[in-house]
């Protein structure tokens, strides 16, 4: 075997640390990555949030069989909504404090939402109404139906 000259061994190691360079960028890049995804992790809201009813005008629960109402409120950070392309519903946001004072409502809305938050709206409770119900009343069975037809996304 012969011996290597010290020109062949400085090339060796030249390549070997910049392998090594480029695998410790990498490792590092992905890391960081993976820190900021975790940051932003979202949280769809299910249909098993809902119940059958409405939220009046102070933002209080009432026994109907029009709607379904969100029993409990959820972060504003990050909150987004979209319909459904096919969607038969329309829904209201109702916005609250941090002690839970009702602040404001938005109205009815038809379309995707990621609008503005009230100033010191802390938490959101959602009430989708059905636009196009045979009968007029929401049954236990369809709550999941409507619910489904409203994408909620919040920061977790």
């Amino acid at each position: 075997m012969a011996k290597k000259s010290k020109k062949e061994i400085k090339k060796v190691a030249g390549i070997v640390a910049g392998v090594l360079a480029v695998v410790l960028v990498a490792g590092l890049f992905t890391t960081l990555f993976v820190k900021l995804d975790r940051q932003t992790t979202t949280t769809r809201i299910g249909g098993e949030a809902y119940s059958i009813g409405t939220l009046d005008d102070t933002g209080e629960p009432t026994e109907t069989n029009t709607a379904i109402y969100m029993r409990k409120s959820i972060t504003t950070d990050g909150l987004k909504c979209e319909l459904a392309e096919d969607a038969k519903i329309k829904y209201e946001l109702f916005f609250y404090d941090v002690e839970g004072k009702f602040l404001e409502s938005t109205g009815d809305l038809t379309a995707d939402w990621a609008g503005e938050v009230p100033e010191g709206a802390e938490s959101v409770k959602v009430m989708i109404t059905p636009t196009a119900d045979e009968d007029g009343k929401v049954s236990l069975v369809e709550v999941l139906g409507y619910a489904n037809q409203l994408t909620v996304t919040v920061n977790k």
